[in-house]
């Protein structure tokens, strides 16, 4: 079965391989009802948009080694095409029920890699023969996991290689997203939005490897001083502007 032909597949049967199970906290239901996530407890299908799906499908080449955090219709596209693919979620019904639907769609399991414990105990341990090629990030969006996602899955990104995030409409991703976007070590190739929703993804290419430590960051060479429970003040905005100024004047 081609990757159209699986996204044709996912969109007809609606599969649902997640489930809801509400929470009691009322501020956690607010938020959560403000973003349309607060269901029934019970199976629920997250998946991700079909033009999301069908973007993924047209940069993503068969044979290419592949890496997610989360779990769901993403996993079932890239089981269709990878080489191989690593699938890190902490919920083992979502595994049993996305293997049962490969199996039922006629497509291996035999190239999928499953591990079932959250990203930041999965990904440390993970081991590579090769750079894999295609990343997607959509497991747990709290504070710091998109950028601890990130981290560990740039170890192992080739240059040239593409990553997802999912959900930019949430604060700790688009966060994220804006480092990406002014630390220079990836290039924004594609933002999908949706009219009438919030949600959205973002996808990077990789231009380079980049040393971790500060200085060598562009994202840290404009200093601003933090300030608790307050803005910086005017001499230290104000300054650092003045200096690049003057600095562009003598030349």
């Amino acid at each position: 079965m081609d990757i159209n032909s699986v996204i044709d597949r996912l969109f007809k049967d609606q599969p649902k391989f997640h489930y809801a199970k509400p929470t009691e906290d009322s501020v956690a239901q607010n938020t959560l009802r403000r973003y349309g996530f607060l269901v029934e407890e019970g199976p629920v299908s997250w998946n991700v948009p079909r033009r999301l799906l069908e973007y993924m499908a047209a940069t993503f080449k068969e044979g290419q080694l592949s890496l997610e955090t989360g779990a769901g219709y993403t996993t079932v596209l890239f089981a269709a095409a990878s080489k191989h693919h690593w699938c890190i979620t902490p919920f083992e019904r979502e595994v049993e029920l996305i293997r049962s639907y490969l199996q039922e769609l006629g497509l291996s399991v035999a190239n999928v890699t499953f591990l079932i414990e959250p990203s930041d105990l999965a990904l440390p341990k993970l081991v590579f023969a090769g750079r894999i090629d295609y990343a997607f990030v959509d497991g747990c969006h709290g504070y710091p996991f998109p950028a601890l996602d990130w981290h560990y899955i740039d170890r192992h990104l080739k240059i040239g290689g593409i990553i997802g995030f999912d959900n930019t409409e949430i604060r700790a991703v688009a966060n994220h997203c804006r480092f990406l976007e002014e630390n220079g070590e990836y290039t924004l190739v594609c933002s999908l939005s949706f009219p009438g929703t919030m949600y959205g993804a973002n996808f990077y290419r990789k231009l380079c490897d980049q040393e971790r430590e500060w200085p060598f960051q562009p994202y840290n060479r404009l200093i601003t001083p933090y300030h608790s429970g307050s803005r910086p003040s005017l001499r230290h905005r104000v300054v650092p502007l003045a200096k690049k100024l003057l600095k562009f004047l003598k030349y």
